[in-house]
């Protein structure tokens, strides 16, 4: 095993085009309803400027009670592209003050997108493991979302 931590990659095609999917990520109202790790976990977002250098900060509810706070700044916006952005967990949570990076990537296939998520400086396999069902799992949420959004766009345009 290696002493430094070694990048997720999880990658999924979403039946959207990729503007329809960037724009899910690049607008607050948008990620508020679907960037959660899990579908009975809501999501706060407590900033959201959503400019190259501009910050951001995400409130998770957990089922449980616990309420992880992350943020981090955006470091690069080419929209419908790419977007990659500093992550940085708050105490109390275990990883907090741990810096890491994490890129998404668009690839435009038509009417579909796939997504590449790339996390760089989890700590450990066990913080891999954590964030790569995070990861899957918002990626449904998302699959899910640009599917509705699209579906209501389509009946309600005359």
């Amino acid at each position: 095993m290696s002493d430094r931590p070694v990048p997720l990659v999880v990658r999924r095609t979403i039946p959207a085009r990729r503007d329809r999917v960037f724009e899910a990520f690049s607008r607050r109202d948008m990620l508020a309803k679907w960037f959660t790790p899990s579908p009975d976990v809501t999501l706060d977002v407590l900033r959201f400027d959503f400019v190259e250098n501009g910050g951001f900060r995400l409130r998770y509810v957990m089922s449980d009670g616990r309420r992880p706070v992350v943020g981090g700044i955006f470091e690069r916006i080419d929209p419908p592209a790419e977007i990659v952005h500093t992550w940085e967990w708050e105490a109390p949570d275990p990883l907090e003050g741990i810096p890491m990076r994490v890129r998404f990537r668009f690839v435009d296939l038509g009417e579909a997108t796939e997504v590449v998520i790339t996390h760089e400086g989890l700590p450990s396999d066990a913080a891999c493991t954590v964030h790569e069902g995070g990861w899957e799992a918002a990626l449904d949420s998302l699959a899910g979302f640009v599917t509705t959004v699209a579906g209501n766009r389509r009946t309600s345009s005359p």
